[in-house]
Parts: structure tokens; sequence; C-alpha cells
């Protein structure tokens, strides 16, 4: 082989047996019978040692990013809160405290109080691994509190959320919470689809010069393509980052030029790719810039940390083990960068002389044969990995975004089998307007792709259903817990002269929260009385005596629906039972709460 050249850089014209190969001409049975089947031998071996040249490079940004990346485990959902939504307290609660299924950074909390003011000092929220923290001032108004927190999760998505509570009585109006998120997530979605356009450009046109090669021309036009989508690749990392700060910190437009809105983009995960990405595509720029072997080397450099940049951040890297979830996303993102990347020069090869334009497409046909069916299979592997249950693709909008992604990936697969069957051969034969219909068709599958990416980057930002069911597993272990702990009846036996009664408490997250009240006479028949009142107390924390009264049911069977018995330690319960118009009966006894 020539040094410095490419094996199948020759000219097929002067391969052995060729018409055209100037060498012996051949009888009616000699080479010219087998030139189509070396053409074929010479297309696999180029599948072969293509796909052994793209290995190395992967494997070394599979060791650069172990080099990078640290430990995360999950997507984080919240799985409850203390106090839980919409209650209403007797007393003001010491903290609000809610509670995730993976550690959690925050960002923003606030607490409005009944008349829409922000009652929480900044330095008394706090996140502790899972669980964010809340220490609400003393000597609050009663009435009705809303709790609006923002936090980031271990993958570098944000969630946001809110709750409800009361103190004493629910008020007439309380502070609404805006969400202020919702403008800022489809600005970022819109900026990780040009991100992502501009790494796979970068990265695929570098695969593309490194394993399929063109003519001279063409090397010189994908080394401007490289440039150009370096730039916008660095840009559009600078704007990601800036709206995924925006993003974690919720609000309004002005809050875009606040240092602390960068400060909390550059410090997530996503911050960190970002960062890697814009080095990464910086050396790209930097060796496009360079006719030297040094040149190679930086764009060969910088398009392995771009690549690693896709194992920083997302959903799938936090899904599980990272020994298995990193190399096979990285897989992915090096397969469709090299497809969707070389795409544009594969459409300036079409300018070129029609035998180097077909030499080109050929060469490339034959490493997508073996990169698509990679790329499929890694992708199936991920699908499994996000949504784990095939309910999960109709009954999430997770899943019905993927499906559209599904779609949009076989319509790219239809393109490409046209091109490969039957708009190359003809290319190859030198048909009459052969490049222009495959140039037609390239540019869809550059349509297409756009939308593939719009689709993968919408995916980055909602709840695979993988995160939904650890939700409500956990949510579903919190209400088991919390029943086995609280909803053991408690009985309570009272006796006056003229009845007994047996006190029935239903216990709720914070205590009792409810009675059924059964009386009798001493035979142990229903007592019919006109009314009964329930009296609680707690000396030992200063509480007054309390009045629930009793609602009759039927003779002899009474309900409390509410008992705001919120605090530990022991109250004393008076039953006061109205017998008759003219008396009244006592009954005494105490509960203690732990």
């Amino acid at each position: 082989m020539r040094r410095g050249g490419h094996p199948l850089d020759r000219d097929p014209r002067r391969w052995p047996g060729s018409p055209r190969s100037g060498g012996t001409r051949p009888g009616p049975h000699g080479h010219r019978a087998l030139y189509p089947l070396m053409n074929s031998v010479r297309l696999c071996r180029a599948g072969a040692e293509g796909a052994q040249a793209a290995l190395r490079p992967l494997l070394l940004a599979l060791v650069l990013l172990h080099g990078l990346a640290g430990v995360a485990n999950a997507h984080a959902v919240m799985t409850y809160t203390e106090p839980t939504d919409s209650t209403v307290l007797p007393d003001l609660p010491d903290e609000v405290v809610i509670h995730f299924n993976e550690p959690v950074a925050l960002t923003r909390a606030q607490v409005l109080g009944p008349e829409g003011e922000d009652v929480l000092p900044p330095e008394r929220a706090e996140a502790r691994e899972d669980e964010l923290h809340l220490d609400l001032p003393e000597e609050l108004d009663q009435g009705t509190y809303t709790v609006s927190y923002h936090v980031v999760s271990l993958d570098g998505h944000p969630i946001a959320g809110s709750l409800v509570f009361s103190v004493g009585a629910a008020s007439q109006s309380s502070g609404a919470v805006e969400d202020g998120t919702a403008g800022w997530r489809w600005a970022f979605v819109a900026a990780r689809v040009a991100l992502y356009l501009a790494l796979l450009g970068a990265v695929g046109a570098v695969a593309y010069g490194h394993l399929v090669r063109s003519g001279t021309r063409t090397q010189h036009e994908m080394r401007r393509v490289t440039a150009t989508a370096a730039i916008l690749g660095v840009g559009a990392a600078v704007v990601a980052l800036g709206l995924q700060g925006c993003l974690l910190m919720g609000g309004p437009p002005g809050i875009l030029i606040r240092p602390a809105t960068w400060v909390t983009g550059l410090s997530s995960t996503f911050g960190c790719a970002a960062l890697c990405a814009m080095a990464g595509l910086g050396l790209v720029w930097v060796g496009s810039q360079l006719a030297s072997r040094t040149g190679d080397g930086l764009v060969m450099l910088g398009a392995l940390v771009a690549l690693a940049s896709f194992g920083l951040s997302g959903h799938v890297v936090t899904a599980g083990p990272r020994g298995w979830t990193t190399p096979l996303l990285l897989i992915h993102a090096a397969l469709a960068a090299f497809w969707v990347g070389s795409l544009l020069p594969l459409l300036r090869a079409l300018d070129a002389p029609a035998g180097e334009a077909a030499s080109a497409v050929q060469r490339f046909s034959a490493l997508a044969v073996v990169a698509v069916p990679v790329l499929i299979l890694v992708g199936l592997a991920l699908t499994w990995i996000q949504v784990r249950q095939p309910e999960g693709l109709v009954t999430t909008p997770y899943g019905l975004v993927l499906l559209i992604k599904v779609g949009l990936v076989g319509a790219l697969l239809g393109l490409a089998t046209l091109n490969r069957l039957i708009l190359t051969p003809g290319l190859t034969r030198g048909e009459a307007g052969a490049a222009r219909r495959l140039g037609r068709s390239i540019q869809a599958e550059v349509g297409v792709a756009v939308l593939i990416l719009a689709a993968t980057a919408a995916l980055g930002a909602t709840s695979p259903p993988r995160a939904l069911m650890a939700q409500a597993e956990a949510s579903d272990a919190h209400a088991h817990k919390e029943h086995r702990h609280t909803h053991e009846e408690q009985r309570l036996s009272l006796a006056a002269q003229n009845f007994r009664a047996e006190l029935t408490l239903v216990s709720g997250q914070a205590g009792p929260k409810g009675a059924s009240l059964s009386i009798t006479d001493h035979a142990g028949q229903p007592l019919d009385v006109p009314e009964i009142t329930l009296r609680l107390s707690n000396p030992e924390k200063g509480i007054a005596p309390l009045e629930r009264l009793a609602e009759r049911l039927e003779p002899g069977q009474w309900r409390i629906a509410e008992l705001p018995l919120s605090l530990t330690g022991t109250w004393s319960i008076e039953l006061d039972v109205l017998i008759s118009d003219f008396e009244r009966q006592t009954a005494l006894t105490e509960l203690t709460i732990r």
C-alpha cells in the first residue's frame, strides 16, 4: 500500500481485471467476470477495517471518560413530604422536609405566607443527602403556606415542585407560586438540539475523514465544515449553560444576567459536560486550522474529548451500573455521530467527479452496513434501561416521545436503504441525474436527523418511566410504613356512673387524626344520648383543653372526624356525655403519644 495512503483511495478502474486497468486484455471469461466479486470483497474488507479503526479511538474515549466522570445512581424523584400536601396542622411545624430517592443539590427554595410574602430566609434551607430541610422561623401567623423548591439531581436534571399546608385553618387566599421553568425548559431543549448537531457534525466529520476519505477538494471542504461545527457548538454550549442555570433557579427572564445563574449552571453535571464539549470542540477548531500531522492529532484528540461529553450527564448515564451504561451510551453516540456527521461531507463529495463521488459513497456504505445494526442494537438496550416495561411506552410522556423518535429512526433507515440499494448503484453506473437524486435523499436524511435530535433533547427534559417507577415504589413503601406505624387502632376504655365507653383512635402521620366512640349502659346495651363532647389537653405542652363535638351515627355509635393530637407527650382526655336535659356525666383517661 502506498505510504500515507488508504487502501481504498485507488481508482476502482485500476484494479486488476477492470476494463480500464491498462493491463492484459481479459478474455470473455477472464478477469472482467471477476471484477464485481472482487469489488464486493473490497467493500466488505473496507467495512471490517473501518470498524477496527473506529474501535481504537472509541476505546480511548471510554478510558478518558472514566477518568473524568464520577459515580451516580439514578434520576431523582420526590417520594414524600413532611407535612403532606394540603394538610391542616394545629401548630406550626419546626421544619418542612422533602424526601427524594437519591441525593440532590438545592438551587432555590421559598415558603410563601398567607399574604404571599417569602418567610424563609435563604440560610434556613439545606439539602442533606436525599432530603431537603426547610427550617421554618418561629412566630409565624396561622393560615396557608406554600412551599416551592428547585433542586438538581445527580444526572444534572432539574426538579421543581411545591406543596401547601395550613396552620390552624386554611386562608381564604394564599400566595401562588408560578413555576417559571416551562419557558426555560424549552429554550434549553432548543439549545441542546443545536449543541447535539454541532457535536455530531464535528465528531462525525472527523470520523468521515479518518475512515472514508475523499478527494483533496472534499478534504478541504470537510475541514471547513468541521471548523464551522466546532464554532457553532461552543456557542451553543455557552447558551445552554446559561439556560441550564435559569432552569435550575427558576424565575423571570432577567435572571439570565445574574452571575449566580451561570455559577449554578456550571456547578451542575451538565456544566461539566458542556465544558468538556467546549474543550473538545476548541481542539477540533485549532487542529482544523493546521494543515499538518499536529493539526490532525489535535482534531482527533478534540473529537474524542467532545465525544466523552455525552457520558458526563443525562438520564442514561445514571440509569444503572456506570460500567455498562457509559460504554453503551458512548458507542451509541459515536455511531450516531459517524452516520449523521458524514451526511454533509457526502453531499460535498457528490460535487466531485463521478468516479470519485461513487468511490466515497461506496466506502461510506460499506462502513454503514457494519455500524447501523450495532447502533440499533445499542439503542434497543438503552431503551430497555430507560423504559423497563412495555406499557411505559404508551402511558408516559417519555414513552410517547420515544415512540416518535423510533418512527423517525425508521424513516431514516428507509432513506438509507433507498440510497444503498437503488441510488448508489445508479451513481456507480454513471446514470444521468444519479448524483442529484442521491443528494436530495441525503438532504432528506439531514432533515430527519435534525428531528431525531430534537426528540432526543426532549427526552432529556422528561422523566423516564424507570424514574416514575422508582417514585411510585418509594411512595408505596413510605405509605405502607406509615400505615403500619400509624394505623394500628388504639382503644381506650372510659366509665362513669351510668355508661361505659370505648374510644377507638385512628392515627395519622403526626398522631391520632380521628376516633370512633361506642357508648353502652353497664348491661352492655347501646345507650342513646343527646350529645357527647370530647375535650383534649396537654398540660406538659401548655395546651388548654380543645373541644370536639362528636357526630352521632346511630344509637350508641359516634364519630369524631378530627383530633389535633400532633404533639408527643401525655394527653388528658375528658369525655362529657349529656345523659338527659338535666344530667351530664364525665369520664377521664390519658393517652401517651410517642
